[in-house]
């Protein structure tokens, strides 16, 4: 009887339902999605990024003005010499013209800046969204872990009880109750390093998203759903149409070339038109010597251009400056498409790996193990094994518990990191 009641207790681990963690809940936890909303709204380094969109956007309405006229206002006189009356003023308005399409080139570059802007803060969000899927798989991983070894935690002091029962019965030796208790500890042991491991994996997820520590959080575990058929390359086709870094890398070489219209409509140079008007006055005639010098005034009128003369500086500094940033651009947008195809080639095999093997774990190593706990224990019934027998073949049945749970997530951390390279979450196919 009391064989029976030893191993039915440490098999009853096995379709326990899990307690509700204090960080994980299927009913009252918050879906990755939720956190998600939440990450971008409230991330203070996400908001500071964006003013960059906004700082891009003042600097394409200054490069939408017109350059400001000009009034000068002089006076003249003869004060400080004869003092004899000579006087006169003027009033001048002038306009600068910008020519060689200046304003539209500037214009241009300015309205691709906010555009390269907008990709930046879109490839900070989906790095930071990236970044709290990993978090979140990990954590769910480490709850599944502090799940088990609580279960098993739970099963094993069932269990010694009925070995001490057992022991001072003479029915078991000291030795079964020896590695019972170590195999006890060894749990304990990492039931602990799974439950720190997960706070510390919250506190980083509340860090991310912006939570404070008085908010309460508790994750909700994602719902497993089919998956549609995957290839590398749908994978890595959607991660060059859609990931935010590579559209701006392209905007960056579009700028580029901007860049270099610009310089070159700068070798065109302004023509500055302006108006004057003024009074000045003139010796009138004089019909002797001793009569006083009479002064007539007289209004002019006086209009004008100015155009510089671009005989030295015609901007071939800038210019060469352009084409030279242009071709930085272009290889580095290359050297990106590159790395964007080999980066997701990789996570897609990793992915497809970990999935496989944790098919294999699940129906080849598992369900085998809970059945040989089952043999043996039937074996034990019939005095053909020992007590040490059932203990060993349960450690194994831990061994491949935690391994499946291993796989689980790391299987979550793949498929995170495989979202991350293409841009965006995989579709999943209804059930």
């Amino acid at each position: 009887m009391h064989k029976k009641i030893a191993v039915l207790l440490w098999l009853g681990y096995c379709s326990s339902v899990a307690a509700q963690s204090q960080y994980v809940s299927a009913t009252q936890g918050v879906s990755f999605e939720q956190l998600a909303q939440m990450t971008l709204s409230r991330n203070a380094a996400l908001q500071a990024a964006r003013e960059s969109v906004r700082q891009a956007e003042a600097r394409l309405t200054q490069a939408r003005l017109w350059p400001n006229p000009s009034i000068d206002v002089s006076r003249k006189t003869d004060a400080v010499f004869a003092n004899e009356g000579d006087r006169g003023y003027s009033v001048g308005l002038s306009q600068s013209v910008e020519l060689g399409g200046k304003r539209a080139h500037r214009t241009t570059v300015a309205e691709t800046s906010v555009e390269v802007a907008k990709a930046d803060v879109a490839d900070a969000e989906r790095q930071l969204i990236g970044r709290l899927r990993v978090l979140v798989a990990e954590a769910l991983g480490a709850a599944a872990h502090a799940d088990l070894f609580a279960r098993l935690d739970r099963a094993n002091e069932q269990t010694v009880a009925v070995m001490n029962v057992r022991v001072r019965a003479g029915d078991a030796s000291r030795l079964d109750s020896q590695l019972l208790q170590a195999q006890v500890n060894q749990v304990r042991a990492q039931r602990l390093l799974a439950e720190n491991q997960l706070v510390g994996l919250v506190l980083q997820i509340r860090t991310v998203a912006g939570i404070p520590a008085a908010e309460p959080l508790r994750l909700q575990p994602g719902r497993q759903a089919a998956e549609g058929p995957l290839t590398e390359e749908a994978m890595v086709a959607r991660a060059l149409e859609a990931r935010p870094d590579l559209k701006a890398a392209r905007l960056r070489e579009r700028l580029t070339e901007a860049g270099i219209n610009l310089a070159r409509s700068q070798a065109v140079p302004d023509v500055t038109a302006f108006a004057r008007y003024g009074q000045e006055s003139l010796l009138g005639p004089v019909e002797t010597t001793t009569q006083a010098r009479s002064f007539e005034r007289e209004k002019l009128l006086e209009f004008g251009v100015s155009i510089p003369l671009p005989i030295f500086n015609r901007e071939q500094g800038h210019i060469a400056e352009a084409a030279s940033r242009r071709t930085e651009a272009r290889a580095e947008r290359e050297q990106l498409e590159a790395t964007i195809r080999q980066e997701t080639a990789l996570v897609f095999h990793r992915y497809e790996a970990t999935r496989a093997s944790l098919d294999i774990l699940q129906s080849g190593v598992l369900e085998e193990n809970q059945a040989s706990v089952r043999i043996v224990q039937l074996a034990y019934d019939l005095g053909e094994l020992r007590f040490l027998d059932i203990v060993n073949q349960q450690r194994v049945l831990i061994e491949a518990e935690t391994a499946v749970v291993n796989a689980q997530t790391e299987l979550n951390a793949a498929r995170a990191d495989l979202e991350n390279a293409i841009g965006g979450s995989i579709r999943l196919a209804r059930p």
